[in-house]
């Protein structure tokens, strides 16, 4: 009888150019754009372009959990989309915010693009997959940050 030999699983995940920015230099593209409390975890902060991150969080807002009130709800929404983009793509700079949004107060993310070769404030709205310059963000108006 011959020995059948297991494969392991071979991941593919997408190919894209990475960026980075420094603490000091994040810090200071979040308080330009008017965030009162900033919790940066990290010394370098890794991104994309922006198109890229279209496909990253195509990825990582798959399956997720149903919406629980108040035991899975806008924060774990926002906490899980950050912790995925960290541990499938090593990017740290999709963060999670809590501030206004067109809901009230809310959990959501920010994250860090490249775009024209300006790096750039996104909001993303993790429940339904929104993605808003932080500039016209439609009411998303963060009030604190972390990103680590």
């Amino acid at each position: 009888m011959s020995k059948l030999k297991v494969q392991q699983p071979i991941i593919h995940l997408p190919a894209f150019t990475e960026y980075s920015i420094s603490l000091p230099d994040l810090n200071a593209l979040l308080l330009k754009a008017g965030i009162a409390q900033i919790y940066l975890w990290d010394w370098t902060f890794w991104y994309v372009n922006l198109e890229d991150w279209g496909r990253v969080f195509a990825d990582v807002l798959l399956n997720m959990p149903k919406y629980t009130t108040e035991k899975f709800d806008c924060e774990n929404f926002a906490l899980l989309t950050s912790a995925r983009v960290s541990s499938i793509y090593q990017l740290n700079t999709c963060g999670v915010a809590i501030g206004e949004s067109p809901f009230g107060e809310h959990g959501y993310n920010l994250f860090v693009a490249r775009v024209d070769n300006e790096t750039k404030l996104f909001i993303l709205e993790p429940q339904n997959g929104m993605i808003y310059p932080i500039e016209q963000s439609e009411s998303y108006k963060p009030r604190l940050v972390f990103i680590g």
